[in-house]
């Protein structure tokens, strides 16, 4: 176990680690029913759950700045709860794309972006739930590399997303429209790989 500490940081992280989860699920049940006429309330779900990670990530960082002595380096809570809380912020962009572009149909391929999101924040969320035990861990690398794993497929989604966007439309306002969208959603993806990397920077700094 880790040093102990009168704030329980690492419930912290599993609670922005949950919020990611809570935010992907949503996400995905939009987009496997998507009615662009809910799009704005199911906006404001997600914005919550997002509004929900902002809370816990100031209320640590509240708790750190009076903390005499945090289990880890301080710079490494304030920077992972910054990466946690980002992949609700990414998920929630997402959402407000949809509902900025005024999307009536979704591509095909949405749904593949929405439902391996769903499988990376959960694995991103078992390594924080991880992270606790680091120091006995036998497990907490390869549900790393796992994260790391689901990042790669979501790149290669990514990469045939687009080009069957600029092979099939002609449409510049569309091109431009959809790239926005994948891109973003490549971002989450991103941000999930940055936290679960950061963790194993942590690890090894406190080994």
């Amino acid at each position: 176990m880790a040093k102990t500490s009168r704030n329980d940081y690492f419930t912290g992280f599993s609670d922005c680690a949950d919020c990611a989860c809570r935010a992907a699920t949503l996400l995905d049940a939009v987009v496997r029913d998507f009615n662009p006429q809910a799009i704005s309330a199911q906006m404001d779900e997600i914005h919550d759950i997002e509004h929900e990670s902002d809370k816990v990530k100031h209320k640590m960082l509240e708790n750190l700045a009076k903390e005499f002595l945090p289990p880890i380096e301080r710079s490494d809570i304030s920077t992972l709860l910054n990466e946690l809380d980002n992949v609700v912020d990414g998920i929630d962009e997402v959402m407000r794309l949809l509902c900025m572009f005024r999307i009536k149909q979704l591509r095909p391929d949405t749904e593949k972006f929405s439902k391996s999101l769903i499988l990376c924040c959960a694995a991103l969320k078992e390594v924080v739930q991880e992270f606790v035990n680091f120091k006995k861990s036998k497990t907490i690398k390869e549900k790393i590399i796992r994260v790391n794993s689901l990042e790669s497929e979501a790149d290669t989604l990514h990469f045939n997303a687009l080009d069957t966007l600029f092979s099939s439309s002609n449409d510049t306002l569309n091109i431009i429209t959809w790239k926005n969208i994948y891109d973003c959603f490549e971002d989450c993806f991103d941000t999930c790989e940055h936290a679960a990397d950061l963790i194993e920077e942590i690890i090894l700094t406190n080994s």
